[in-house]
């Protein structure tokens, strides 16, 4: 409850100072109030920081993506943008940023202002960074709630904002780009480490399937290595064609590596270490 709240309730400040010294009330954000009675949960601190802010803030970033509960866990700081015309000093656990977010990104989620899901997105992804950023917007496409468009959208109006170039980086890599550039680091990492002996686009006859196009084969050691971009493109249909091929070349004495996007911008010497103790017997 905020302070105008309780004000509005017939509470006096006299009143609202003894219910705070006798602890039945505590101090949650300036001038509001958690019950005693009540958790401090993520969802109060959401409620906390909004009531603080008033009605003209919104709730952005990682916060705003947790609220739509597209992410699991809430961020330690909460980010809330409030029109460029105040001016608010941000308090722990709660950052005001001075941002005037377009009514056609702005809804209203149990009780909370917050940016769409777009918007959030987009915006935390721009805070997180090309990895952690990827791993966002690869899971909020794969959901279906958030669309590529609508985080283009969304991109346009932040664009200029510190991020934003990241965003670009990775909406190209969402449409498709993922996958081609999967492809590319692996080749070069196997190209600067000196491996040898592999073959990228390799067809070959499996008996019982037909005919197949490996990413990357390794024919004397008998291994390839499948490459994938990001998972918001693997749909129902492509996933069950894809098990039964690699189940079909597994039978038939291959050993089959699957690396994605996300592994290689991880860890990428990880992803090489794998495939080189793979086919190492047949070194």
């Amino acid at each position: 409850m905020s302070r105008a709240q309780a004000r509005a309730c017939g509470l006096s400040s006299s009143a609202i100072g003894r219910l705070l010294d006798a602890g039945v009330w505590t101090l949650a954000a300036p001038r509001v109030y958690l019950s005693a009675a009540h958790r401090w949960t993520a969802r109060a601190r959401v409620r906390a920081g909004a009531l603080w802010l008033g009605p003209g803030a919104t709730l952005i970033g990682p916060g705003a993506v947790w609220w739509w509960h597209l992410i699991d866990v809430a961020p330690d700081e909460l980010r809330f943008a409030v029109p460029t015309r105040r001016r608010v000093r941000s308090r722990p656990g709660f950052r005001a940023v001075r941002r005037d977010v377009p009514g056609r990104f702005r809804a209203v989620v149990d009780g909370v202002r917050v940016a769409t899901r777009a918007y959030a997105v987009v915006d935390a992804a721009a805070e997180l960074g090309l990895q952690r950023g990827a791993e966002l917007m690869d899971r909020a496409l794969l959901s279906g709630r958030v669309t590529l468009d609508g985080m283009r959208r969304a991109h346009r109006a932040l664009l200029g904002r510190p991020g934003s170039a990241t965003v670009a980086r990775l909406l190209a890599l969402a449409a498709g780009g993922a996958r081609s550039e999967a492809e590319r680091r692996t080749h070069r990492l196997l190209h600067d480490a000196g491996v040898t002996g592999w073959f990228a686009d390799h067809r070959l006859v499996i008996p019982g399937y037909g005919v197949a196009v490996a990413d990357l084969a390794f024919p004397t050691a008998r291994v390839l290595v499948e490459i994938d971009g990001w998972a918001y493109h693997r749909d129902l249909v492509a996933f069950r064609r894809d098990h039964a091929r690699q189940n079909a070349l597994v039978l038939a004495g291959w050993t089959v590596l699957r690396v994605n996007w996300h592994a290689i911008e991880a860890d990428a010497d990880s992803v090489l270490s794998m495939i080189v103790a793979a086919v190492a017997p047949a070194a």
